[in-house]
């Protein structure tokens, strides 16, 4: 998971410090090649309005749900990101 030092880490999107104060959206590393234009906001927390707001918020949202949301966990559950940047974790029929 992105590593996060309030009032000093900055959003990748606006390149401003994000506070405690300001709601976030974090992801793990999922993007391996440094070449993916969308490599730099993988394993990062941005401000969740910067998020709402990206041009690429679709983009980046079906690269997770397409590399993460994949793998079924050994609990049996997934991890989907939602349209607004949420993790969701969807659990296996009972």
């Amino acid at each position: 998971m992105a590593l996060l030092l309030l009032g000093k880490t900055k959003c990748p999107i606006c390149e401003e410090v994000i506070n405690e104060t300001q709601e976030r959206v974090s992801s793990m590393h999922f993007i391996e090649s440094p070449v993916h234009a969308l490599w730099r906001f993988s394993d990062a927390t941005m401000h969740r309005e910067c998020f709402r707001n990206w041009p690429r918020r679709a983009d980046f949202v079906a690269e997770f749900n397409r590399t993460i949301g994949g793998i079924r966990w050994g609990n049996g559950t997934r991890h989907l990101m939602l349209d607004d940047g949420t993790i969701e974790v969807t659990h296996p029929p009972v």
